[in-house]
C-alpha cells in the first residue's frame, strides 16, 4: 500500500516535470522580441568609392539628409493614409570595392518627426567609412542579406534605394539585382554623372519594377534623391514614375531623366 502510495507520488512529480518541459518552448518563445511592423524596409545603398571626393560624399549625404527632412517625405512617412502603420524603417549600406560594415547596417525605426530628423543628423554628420573600387554587387548583395534577415522589423514592403557615380561588372551585378528580385525587393537607381551610367543602372542594377534617376553632378544630387524618396515612401505604385510627374515634384529636375527597366518577355 505504501509502495502504491509512493509510486502515484513519483508518478505526479514526473507528470509535472513533464509538463514544465511541455512549457519550455512557450516560454522562450514569449521571451523573444516580436519583428515590429512597418509600412517600408528601405535601405539606402551608398557609393563611396574613389570617384566620389570628400567634398561630394558630403554633397550626398547632405542630399539624404536633407531630403528625411523634407516636409512632404516626412509627412508621406507618418501619414496612415500611405500606409497602415504611419512607420518605416531605414538602414544605410556604403560599399566601394566592398561593403563596408557601419553602425548605419542596423535598422533605425522612424515613427515620429523626431526620429525623422534625428536619423537626418545622423546621416550629415556621418563619418565615411573607406573608398576604393566600384563593386555594386557587394553593396547590394549585403543590403539583400539586411533587408532578409531578423533584422527587427518586418513588412511586404522591401525597397533599395541604390546612389552611385560608376559602374561594376555586368555579369554579377545582374546576379545580385536578381537574387534581391527573387526575394521580393524592388531596386530603385539614382546616378551621378554621365548618362552611361545610368543606362548601366537601367540594364543591370533596378528591378523590372523599379526605377532610376539621373543626376548630372552631385550638386543635383540632392533634388534628386528628395524627389525619389517622395516617389517610394508615398505608399503608391512606385515602379513606374513618369519623368514629367517627377518634374513636378521640385524645381532644378530637368538635369534629370526616370526610366524604368522593361522586363523581358
Amino acid at each position: 500500500m505504501l509502495r502504491l502510495e509512493q509510486g502515484s507520488y513519483e508518478m505526479k512529480k514526473l507528470k509535472k516535470l513533464w509538463g514544465a518541459l511541455a512549457a519550455l518552448p512557450l516560454l522562450f518563445g514569449a521571451t523573444q522580441v516580436s519583428a515590429v511592423p512597418v509600412d517600408l524596409e528601405l535601405s539606402l545603398v551608398i557609393d563611396v568609392s574613389g570617384s566620389v571626393s570628400t567634398s561630394e560624399y558630403n554633397l550626398m549625404m547632405d542630399g539624404y539628409a536633407n531630403a528625411f527632412r523634407d516636409a512632404t517625405i516626412q509627412n508621406n512617412i507618418l501619414s496612415t493614409a500611405n500606409g497602415d502603420l504611419g512607420q518605416i524603417a531605414v538602414n544605410v549600406v556604403f560599399f566601394a570595392s566592398n561593403f563596408y560594415t557601419t553602425a548605419l547596417d542596423t535598422f533605425t525605426l522612424l515613427d515620429s518627426a523626431a526620429a525623422i530628423n534625428t536619423f537626418a543628423d545622423t546621416l550629415d554628420n556621418f563619418a565615411r567609412p573607406g573608398g576604393g573600387g566600384t563593386d555594386i554587387f557587394d553593396g547590394v548583395n549585403a543590403a539583400t542579406a539586411l533587408l532578409t534577415a531578423d533584422n527587427g522589423f518586418e513588412s511586404t514592403n522591401l525597397i533599395m534605394d541604390v546612389s552611385g557615380d560608376g559602374t561594376s561588372t555586368a555579369f554579377f551585378t545582374q546576379a545580385a539585382r536578381d537574387a534581391a528580385e527573387a526575394a521580393g525587393i524592388t531596386i530603385n537607381g539614382i546616378t551621378i554623372g554621365s548618362q552611361g551610367i545610368n543606362d548601366f543602372y537601367i540594364a543591370n542594377v533596378i528591378t523590372s519594377d523599379g526605377f532610376a534617376l539621373h543626376a548630372t553632378d552631385f550638386d543635383d544630387f540632392s533634388n534628386g534623391i528628395k524627389t525619389k524618396l517622395v516617389v517610394e515612401t508615398s505608399g503608391g505604385d512606385t515602379s513606374v514614375p513618369a519623368p514629367a510627374t517627377l518634374l513636378l515634384m521640385g524645381a532644378g529636375l530637368l538635369g534629370f531623366s526616370a526610366t524604368r527597366r522593361r522586363k523581358a518577355s
